[in-house]
């Protein structure tokens, strides 16, 4: 080879990732390259590590969340979710803001994605919240923000393929997601307040213990899916393969039986859906396994550890740059390819600055959470923008305070990780 291994990898996956190829086939054609052209590796192992990468039991978990998630989505679920909220939060000042971002909350612990999260809640609350006068540009900012705690509560699909690539206890990690996805949803309600009392926005009335338990209990049987699957995870009941096996069949018992809001031929093109979903992301796994593996073979995570470290051997200035890293990986590439492609590679600075995984894991999380709201990929951002039908160049104004609210949640999350560690202390 005339350039060095890891130099190679980069600029084939910046000239493909430029051509505009999916990430999957990004992924797999780099490592595919790599492999033909070194001669100390057997061309065989092309067709064989790709398919021991994506035969993993656990993956099917994200199968069966995405199912749940989609249905619930079908269903209307978010609405009744949303009359709760609003019957908690909606008489503080800017109350649809705060419906928005703790109904994002309620719905996180059912879908799992943000992008299921925007898409159920942003259609619902972005045309309420225009009604009463909020600013579109606001309305969106607040929908997008808030879905980034799908990705970090359980059941995230995010913390599923961490618990995959590190080797990590997925029950740990859903514990470990509770106290940072509460803390997230507290500042963005801060920020909201803050906002809305400086720009006179409205309230949603007098608080009522009344409205409470009447929308209390249309909401309590869908919240009773994310009480079963932490129960049944953290509890050591089920594991959590199984809690979403539970989870898709309670959601389609609610969606087509409880509530009769989806039909069998809506169930079929769901269930289509979440299979197209699912094979995109064992596809991209399978990719990610094979250069992964070839990047191991060369000890390029291992030197890519090693460079930083000379950069400085402090804790928190390497700490600092591994953020800084992320943050802005993140704007460029997808959650799921990150998460399989940079794990492997920071995973051993992690192990040797003596970060514990299961925080390293929230740390990257809430990372890759916050540069996904931000272009060129800004995925969730695209979909709230066509839901509002604005464009993202005025949405992002709006989003600044929002996104900096997040950044505080990171480096307390950094500065502090008892807030991610103390409840899987506690409860496991």
């Amino acid at each position: 080879m005339f350039l060095d291994p890891g130099w190679m990898i980069l600029i084939l996956l910046i000239t493909l990732l430029i051509a505009g190829l999916p990430i999957a086939f990004v992924l797999g054609v780099t490592a595919a390259t790599m492999i033909v052209l070194d001669p100390a590796v057997v061309p065989q192992i092309i067709g064989l590590i790709p398919f021991g990468g994506a035969n993993n039991y656990l993956l099917v978990a994200a199968l069966l969340f995405m199912i749940a998630g989609e249905i619930m989505n079908q269903g209307k679920i978010a609405e009744k979710l949303i009359a709760f909220a609003s019957s908690l939060v909606g008489h503080i000042r800017g109350g649809l803001a705060h419906v928005n971002i703790l109904t994002s909350l309620f719905f996180s612990e059912i879908s799992g994605t943000a992008t299921s999260d925007a898409a159920a809640i942003g259609s619902v609350m972005i045309p309420q919240m225009k009604k009463r006068g909020y600013p579109v540009a606001f309305a969106a900012a607040v929908t997008s923000t808030s879905a980034t705690m799908a990705i970090i509560v359980p059941p995230s699909l995010n913390l599923i393929l961490y618990a995959y690539v590190a080797n990590a206890s997925i029950a740990e990690l859903f514990a470990a997601g509770i106290v940072p996805g509460f803390l997230v949803c507290g500042l963005l309600m801060g920020t909201a307040y803050a906002i809305s009392v400086k720009r006179g926005y409205p309230t949603e009335g007098a608080f009522s213990w009344a409205r409470v338990a009447e929308t209390g209990k249309d909401a309590a049987i869908p919240l009773t899916l994310p009480i079963l699957v932490l129960a049944g995870i953290l509890g050591g009941i089920f594991t959590a393969t199984e809690a979403g096996a539970i989870a898709a069949f309670w959601s389609i018992v609610l969606a087509t039986v409880v509530y009769r809001t989806v039909r069998l031929g809506t169930l079929i093109d769901t269930l289509r859906i979440a299979g197209k979903r699912s094979a995109m992301l064992m596809f991209i796994v399978a990719t990610s396994t094979l250069l992964g593996w070839y990047m191991t073979n060369q000890r390029i995570p291992q030197e890519i550890a090693q460079g930083i470290l000379g950069l400085s051997d402090n804790y928190w200035v390497v700490l600092i740059v591994i953020n800084i890293f992320f943050l802005l990986a993140g704007t460029i590439i997808h959650g799921t390819p990150a998460i399989l492609m940079l794990v492997p590679i920071f995973l051993p600075l992690a192990d040797q600055l003596g970060i514990d995984r299961v925080h390293f894991g929230l740390i990257l999380t809430i990372n890759l959470g916050i540069g996904q709201q931000t272009p060129p990929v800004a995925s969730v951002v695209l979909i709230t923008c066509a839901i509002a039908k604005i464009s993202i160049a005025k949405i992002i104004p709006s989003m600044m305070m929002f996104i900096g609210a997040m950044l505080v949640a990171l480096v307390l999350i950094n500065l502090f990780p008892a807030i991610s560690l103390w409840l899987p202390s506690v409860i496991l």
